[in-house]
């Protein structure tokens, strides 16, 4: 059991660790082969600064959750939410990344691929991204909850 609590190093106990700003290192849609090693050294770029690196996936890697020292938050692409209709789609990976980054209260993000606009853009089109952002801008000035 004491293996297991040395393993969730994401889990702050330390109030120095709490203090640190946070970096999100974003890896959305295409995956480079290399992965392992860009997250590596990203992750090592951010400690290097006294950050608090996080990172975030479009795919599902087991193999990077279980082996990386940073937390991993995950955003589904439409091939995991196939039935999904692409403006609820949106709106959800929207939500997503908001709450993200306000649970993490992320300073600083590291793009090692797409941005969240681009990612969506490839994802449900352009032209769906743009009324969502209409549709948020409007909401934002009604006072009501973005996404």
């Amino acid at each position: 059991m004491a293996e297991e609590e040395k393993s969730l190093k994401y889990v702050f106990h330390d109030p120095t660790l709490e203090a640190n700003p946070r970096s999100l290192i974003s890896v959305l849609g295409t995956m480079p082969d290399n992965l392992v090693e860009i997250l590596d050294t990203a992750v090592q770029a951010c400690r290097d600064q006294a950050e608090f690196p996080i990172a975030i996936l479009s795919e599902l890697r087991l193999d990077l959750i279980a082996a990386r020292s940073v937390p991993l938050e995950f955003i589904p692409t439409r091939r995991h939410l196939p039935s999904v209709p692409a403006e609820i789609y949106g709106r959800y990976i929207r939500q997503r990344w908001s709450l993200i980054m306000a649970k993490w209260d992320v300073s600083n993000e590291i793009a090692l691929s797409s941005s969240i606009d681009e990612f969506l853009a490839d994802q449900i089109g352009a032209d769906v991204v743009q009324q969502l952002t209409c549709e948020q801008s409007r909401h934002a000035k009604d006072g009501q909850r973005e996404y």
